[in-house]
């Protein structure tokens, strides 16, 4: 299985009590040690094939998470990563179409 990098969204949700969105925020990030305990709900993006698929504040010179032995920067991956493999669909249409041998059309 060849690694691969994503991007991936995460959503940490709260309950905060405020006199204003602005302080719920503020308190959100002053009470983050106790509120980083919640579940997580964490969605894989896209597959980033350039450094145009890359989030703002990442460069291809940031380490990406993953396995502790990595060593290599986001741009030396994507410079050894293979080519996208782009399936022929109007092939696997055609067999679809086709009828059994038997069946009629």
């Amino acid at each position: 299985m060849i690694n691969r990098l994503y991007t991936v969204s995460a959503t940490l949700t709260a309950v905060i009590m405020a006199t204003s969105e602005r302080e719920a925020e503020i308190r959100f990030k002053s009470e983050f040690g106790e509120i980083k305990d919640q579940p997580i709900d964490a969605v894989a993006d896209e597959e980033i094939r350039t450094e145009d698929d890359l989030p703002d504040d990442w460069t291809v010179d940031c380490l990406p998470y993953g396995p502790r032995d990595n060593v290599l920067t986001i741009g030396e991956f994507l410079d050894v990563l293979p080519p996208l493999v782009v399936r022929d669909t109007k092939t696997v249409d055609m067999f679809a179409a086709a009828p059994a041998a038997g069946e009629k059309a």
